[in-house]
């Protein structure tokens, strides 16, 4: 299929309607998942079928589109948020996620990277190999540490983990791995690309 949608402000505002719209399953991904998601099969060197990876996206269980065309619409935004990623990691020296960004009681704006994590590692889970070789490796290990921090805190097996639980008062560690995601991907990008 043609990628011949626009990822521009509307489109993207379109995604995330049609992604968040209540007659959608449970388990479909939101915009800022998808972003995560995406960014991590773009990381795996090991090619994947569109169907594959989309059935993920959906939470397996079809979206419920109104017809084909929007059916169209919206794998030809999905397809170009995959393409402008791509671009953007190997054709730039700053890679910015897609965070989900919400308002704190002062009306300050407050980064919540725990569903673009969450995605990532979604991904990471449908080719295992590449992955667990970083998983592996104590210097490769470290990229994929920040991620896997804001996948799973909130997790109720995580409950005991001290470290972990401060990634939810501790604002400084926070910042400190929110900060460090960007860079980490873009290494695993180049670790994929060889």
């Amino acid at each position: 299929m043609n990628n011949t949608a626009q990822l521009d402000e509307a489109g993207l505002v379109r995604l995330e309607d049609f992604l968040r719209a209540e007659q959608r399953p449970p388990e479909c991904m939101v915009l800022d998942e998808l972003d995560g998601f995406l960014t991590a099969l773009i990381c795996t060197p090991e090619a994947m079928p569109e169907e594959e990876w989309l059935a993920e996206v959906w939470g397996g269980v079809a979206p419920g589109f109104a017809e084909a065309a929007e059916e169209r619409e919206i794998v030809a935004l999905i397809q170009a948020l995959r393409q402008s990623i791509e671009e953007e990691l190997r054709d730039s020296d700053i890679f910015e996620p897609m965070w989900f960004v919400a308002l704190d009681d002062d009306d300050n704006e407050v980064v919540e990277p725990e569903g673009w994590c969450a995605g990532f590692m979604r991904a990471t889970q449908l080719r295992t190999a590449y992955w667990d070789a970083i998983f592996e490796s104590d210097e490769k290990y470290l990229w994929l540490a920040p991620i896997i921090a804001f996948a799973v805190y909130q997790l109720p097996e995580s409950a005991g983990d001290p470290m972990l639980a401060q990634l939810g008062t501790d604002m400084d560690l926070r910042d400190e791995f929110i900060e460090a995601i960007p860079r980490a991907v873009q290494d695993i990008f180049k670790d994929s690309s060889k």
